[in-house]
């Protein structure tokens, strides 16, 4: 199998136009054409349906698609690995991280992974939980930090630091002034959330599921930091990560609520099932993290 044939329908698919994946690969159209017949040949099927008003990729091209991302992720561990056997530590290591772990804990993290594997080029995608947990399934990832557990298919989790979820209120909200409080007091307010697929979210709903607490209204916001400055503005009530409000300036918004459990959850590691799949510069990252944690990571 031709391999620069594969890396140029990959990147025809990903940029949807035959004249852009050419001038990525620096290639010229004709040679970008004769790779995807090529292809084609080979498979005996037709992978994109293309005319001057249309591009669209069929069936077996969509699945060709996922197999050759595969085998271009592979190749890159290969090479990675070969570096590695002549003592070099090269290459990269592609990161997926929740908001949560992306914004205030994986930081610091970098800095003592780069300090130690210079040579290691770091990349990092930042989006909810549940685009991470696909990123790696598309083995678009190396490996993903992430809010709570995972039960996809391919990937196995593990925990490594234990969170806790916090209410916090504008400063002149009502619950701010109160000297006890029921769960009544939670009833028919405006909530501030992140998206369907955070793991802040979930857990959201985790707590209307359970207190059965009922909004006058949700207002749902794509990051943390447009959480927070949300309540700041008095928009409403929001539940958020402890890591988060301590990081965002927004302790002294918190409010206590006696009648409420404590809300923990866990930050979790998460791979590919199969060991064989992870890259040696996942692997040295994930010695890294065990440094921190109380779990056995690998």
């Amino acid at each position: 199998m031709d391999f620069e044939a594969l890396k140029t329908f990959v990147t025809v698919v990903d940029q949807k136009s035959f004249t852009k994946a050419s001038k990525i690969l620096s290639l010229s159209q004709p040679t970008v054409s004769f790779h995807i017949k090529n292809l084609e040949d080979y498979y005996d099927t037709t992978l994109i349906d293309r005319s001057p008003k249309r591009f669209i990729v069929t069936q077996t091209g969509e699945l060709v698609y996922q197999r050759a991302r595969q085998v271009l992720r592979m190749m890159e561990t290969t090479r990675s690995e070969v570096l590695e056997y002549h003592n070099h530590l090269r290459g990269s290591v592609h990161i997926g991280a929740s908001y949560t772990v992306g914004e205030y804990i994986l930081p610091s993290l970098l800095k003592q992974y780069d300090e130690l594997y210079p040579g290691i080029d770091i990349k990092v995608e930042i989006a909810n939980s549940e685009r991470i947990n696909q990123g790696l399934q598309n083995h678009d990832l190396d490996l993903g930090l992430v809010e709570g557990k995972v039960s996809h298919k391919g990937l196995h989790s593990t925990p490594f630091l234990e969170d806790e979820m916090v209410i916090i209120a504008p400063k002149n909200h009502s619950l701010q002034h109160l000297t006890s409080s029921t769960v009544d007091d939670l009833q028919h307010l405006t909530w501030v959330t992140r998206e369907s697929g955070s793991g802040t979210g979930a857990m959201f709903d985790t707590m209307l599921h359970s207190y059965n607490i009922r909004p006058e209204k949700v207002i749902t916001i794509g990051s943390n930091h447009g959480v927070v400055q949300a309540v700041k503005e008095g928009i409403g009530l929001s539940l958020l990560s402890k890591t988060v409000v301590r990081h965002t300036g927004a302790e002294q918004l918190r409010v206590h609520l006696p009648f409420m459990s404590p809300m923990k959850r866990y930050f979790s590691l998460v791979v590919q099932e199969n060991d064989e799949e992870i890259s040696k510069n996942a692997k040295v990252f994930i010695e890294l993290l065990e440094q921190i944690s109380h779990f056995k990571l690998s």
